[in-house]
């Protein structure tokens, strides 16, 4: 800057836009990031919730009650019979469950225990999470 001159030149103005580009554009980048983490995570405990509510209704009705996912990988949801469902969920957008899962429902007995045990994998945008379902009482852990 010439010391008779009052302001900025535009070499130096232009410094600043740029070094304000980056922050901004890394902040929004971490922001996403951590959208899509917090968005699995709020998935993941809706379905140990729902499934709790399946494992206490087929315990307090005394019947059996399953957690189905359909077959297109977008919803899942807790019947009590074919025709007799309690809710229904959709998964996140861009959620769907992958057929390379070994089981399509979390089904219990009227006494609360897991009728069939193994995987549920979910492919998400940060690639392919899969849920363990235990033999036992319906716990299930996330790897």
């Amino acid at each position: 800057m010439f010391p008779d001159n009052k302001g900025y030149s535009l070499v130096e103005l232009l410094l600043v836009l740029t070094i304000v580009l980056i922050i901004s554009s890394s902040a929004v980048y971490f922001n996403n990031r951590y959208i899509e983490n917090r968005t699995f995570e709020l998935f993941y405990n809706q379905l140990k919730l729902d499934v709790a509510h399946i494992q206490m209704i087929a315990l307090t009705e005394e019947r059996y009650m399953k957690l189905v996912f359909e077959t297109g990988g977008s919803r899942y949801v807790g019947r009590k019979s074919l025709f007799d469902s309690i809710f229904e969920r959709q998964l996140p957008p861009g959620y769907r469950w992958s057929s390379s899962s070994t089981l399509n429902e979390v089904s219990f007995h009227p006494n609360g225990t897991v009728v069939k045990f193994g995987t549920l994998a979910f492919i998400t945008p940060d690639g392919i999470k899969t849920v363990r379902v235990f033999i036992g009482k319906g716990r299930m852990v996330l790897e």
